[in-house]
């Protein structure tokens, strides 16, 4: 028995589906870091606010050079934090913009791969269909050949 193209492309597909789920999960994971790298610099914007309103309030009630100076660089250590993660968010959202066309490129694959397949599906089918129709066609031909000979 042979394997139909349309059993032997079914594999293929199988295997390009797997691979986009593999390029979803990847890409999935890729926003859930991005969005976690948001939200850590928003809480450190907010705590070096909350710092700065502290050394402010302090500064006011007067405050020593040296608890000033230990604020200020402490604030100045944020600060850098800030930067450094302002520096994740941009590299995360370039690995999520990556990944996204990965997996474009994957699902259009896919999507090929089952076109293809339907394609083939249909193409044996009509085979199918038409090689049958012939034979009932062929029947009566061969029964008044047989019964003259």
């Amino acid at each position: 028995m042979t394997v139909k193209k349309s059993q032997r492309f079914s594999t293929l597909a199988e295997l390009a589906k797997t691979k986009e789920q593999a390029a979803a999960v990847a890409l999935g994971t890729c926003n859930r870091v991005h969005a976690e790298n948001i939200k850590k610099l928003e809480s450190l914007k907010q705590y070096r606010e909350e710092y700065l309103k502290r050394l402010n309030l302090h500064g006011q009630q007067g405050m020593d050079v040296s608890a000033m100076q230990t604020y200020q660089g402490f604030i100045e250590g944020l600060e850098q934090a800030i930067r450094d993660q302002q520096i994740q968010i941009i590299e995360s959202q370039q690995q999520c913009e990556q990944s996204k066309k990965i997996w474009q490129h994957v699902h259009m694959k896919t999507e090929v791969m089952n076109t293809t397949v339907d394609r083939y599906k249909k193409q044996e089918q009509y085979d199918e269909d038409h090689r049958e129709q012939k034979e009932v066609d062929d029947r009566p031909h061969r029964k008044s050949t047989q019964q003259s000979g």
